[in-house]
């Protein structure tokens, strides 16, 4: 019995060897005044720079705190046993209280963060329910003293000016050895998504692809309702909004059939539309009308520290999402810190072991020699957060011709696609990515060899959106990730039916049963700026289409036996 398993296991290994060492680093610390540090020096991206102007010692930053979580050992097994079909215990999830019991901090690295917070004069304004994360308010002044840093003001060449401490985050030893991150103020936006009025003039209503036409395309049906809790999400960030009229106008002009309202908003949400939040819910939405929407929502522009508060956010209630979309990366090497790349994969993890499936788009700079957040000096690159090994990655695709037929690889931007240098390849797609590599002409730069991304891929180009009262068309993997992430909730229903459990991290599933794809097997993702050097479409998994675009219909099938197989175990 699984759940006997891991309560024995927490029972007696009460980070006993975790404790002793931080009581240990603490004696060291109060004798040698030893800085540990937590966060590297920020990478600057492309466009911005620092100034002489000075910075208010009194603003004010919300922080986040990622106090180290108990017992990795314990989640990694239980992890890999609920995601994997051919497992005695797939689907099998640790209640959410129960996944508290074995990630919450030590008792002492709870205490030490407290002090270190409470001592500087901080505010905690939220503790997760599990103990992971300490949410507080800090002045410029005392976080300069709690990360031994100075803030700088940076100016963009657009204008637009913000305050950060980019000289890398050094905190007690004992303070280090008790947590992950501590973020919030050392982060860069990611580049906006600009559509000039005379583009978007020129694109008026002239989207080809629509929800009618992505069913059509991939064989979705409809899947009856069980009448039990479904719910998915979308993440926006960089002061994305949904606009609800626009969303309204949508689902009238394009989809009766569904109820296209949010039911839930985390965080902050104006009124005010953006193309990235309207494309993510009126996709999502339009192609699974058997459940209700949240949206979570990031105004803060430090993307890296939002992607750790979305992971507290969405752990942080008993009721969750089960299928989430983000649409948001980079491709820029070490765009984000280390410590933050690795914390956020553990919070996706964790989210898959309760039950959630991750989306994220699979970035739009190719092969990510060059991205929009500067180059990676000959470097290839795929897209982060989408790199992370624990979610499903989404890329793009277009017909060769028309508007039916084959697909290839998209054409209008390169889609996201490549090997990570921070994850090594998981064990389901191993076979996979070393067939590809033995098999694939080598673009002629350097690359790495570990997780390959995207997982999955669907269209992306030519998109209709309805965004500030006008239609029009929309290309990039962000098209792709919500759209699937729609059909994974229809399969949550099925599943639903057939076991009462959702499909959480399904990358074992889809790799173990590649014909439910269609093999994408032309086109490159060498595209604009990196035309000289990418990765092609071939046959079987590649690192620009995957495994290829659902046949829903063959989806479906599988699934549905899946689950019904384990409600049997």
């Amino acid at each position: 019995d699984l759940k006997l398993q891991f309560l024995y296991f927490i029972g007696k290994q009460k980070n006993l060897k975790t404790m002793r060492s931080a009581v240990l680093m603490a004696m060291v610390a109060a004798s040698t005044g030893v800085m540990v540090q937590v966060h590297e020096p920020s990478m600057i991206p492309a466009g911005w720079r620092a100034t002489s102007e000075k910075v208010d010692r009194n603003g004010k930053f919300r922080v986040t705190v990622g106090v180290k979580r108990s017992n990795k050992a314990a989640l990694d097994k239980i992890f890999e046993e609920v995601s994997n079909p051919q497992s005695a215990n797939y689907l099998q999830y640790p209640t959410y209280e129960e996944i508290g019991d074995i990630v919450r901090p030590s008792a002492e690295h709870t205490r030490v963060v407290k002090e270190w917070l409470s001592t500087n004069g901080v505010v905690v304004t939220k503790v997760h329910p599990h103990g992971d994360y300490i949410h507080a308010e800090a002045t410029v002044a005392q976080i300069q003293k709690m990360a031994n840093g100075e803030f700088l003001t940076y100016e963009h060449t657009s204008g637009a000016k913000i305050w950060r401490l980019t000289s890398g985050v050094r905190v007690p030893a004992e303070v280090a050895a008790a947590i992950d991150t501590f973020a919030g103020f050392h982060g860069f936006p990611l580049n906006p998504i600009v559509v000039d009025k005379k583009l978007k003039e020129k694109l008026q209503a002239a989207g080809k692809v629509d929800p009618a036409v992505f069913r059509k395309t991939y064989n979705v049906t409809a899947v009856p309702k069980t009448g039990k809790q479904n719910i998915q999400a979308i993440a926006q960030f960089q002061g994305q909004y949904v606009d609800d009229k626009d969303l309204a106008e949508f689902c009238t002009k394009y989809d009766a059939g569904s109820d296209c309202k949010i039911s839930k908003y985390i965080g902050k949400n104006e009124q005010q539309p953006g193309i990235e939040s309207m494309l993510d819910t009126e996709y999502i939405m339009s192609l699974s009308n058997t459940a209700e929407t949240w949206v979570y929502s990031y105004p803060n522009f430090d993307f890296c520290a939002d992607l750790g508060t979305f992971g507290s956010d969405v752990t942080g209630e008993s009721t969750f999402p089960y299928s989430i979309s983000i649409s948001y990366g980079s491709q820029k090497i070490d765009y984000c810190s280390k410590t933050i790349t690795t914390r956020l994969s553990d919070d996706i993890q964790k989210m898959g072991t309760m039950g959630i499936t991750v989306m994220i788009s699979s970035g739009d700079d190719g092969s990510g020699g060059e991205t929009r957040q500067g180059s990676n000096g000959g470097k290839l690159s795929p897209s982060f957060p989408a790199s992370i090994p624990t979610c499903i990655a989404v890329g793009s695709t277009y017909w060769l011709e028309g508007t039916t037929g084959e697909q290839q690889a998209t054409t209008q931007f390169g889609s996201g696609g490549g090997f990570s240098y921070d994850f090594p390849v998981p064990s389901f797609q191993a076979q996979q990515v070393q067939s590809y590599l033995s098999n694939v002409k080598k673009p002629n730069s350097q690359y790495a060899t570990g997780r390959g991304t995207p997982d999955v891929s669907t269209l992306g180009e030519s998109f209709t959106v309805v965004e500030g009262g006008s239609a029009i068309a929309v290309g990039g993997t962000s098209c792709s990730s919500p759209s699937f992430a729609g059909l994974v909730t229809l399969l949550n229903e099925a599943c639903i039916a057939e076991s009462g459990k959702t499909l959480g991290y399904a990358n074992p599933l889809f790799y173990q049963n590649p014909k439910m794809f269609t093999d994408i097997t032309k086109g490159t993702n060498a595209i604009g700026e990196n035309r000289a050097a990418g990765w092609e479409a071939i046959k079987g998994w590649d690192a620009s289409t995957g495994l290829g675009t659902p046949n829903f219909g063959l989806m479906l099938g599988v699934v549905k036996n899946a689950c019904k197989n384990a409600a049997r175990k």
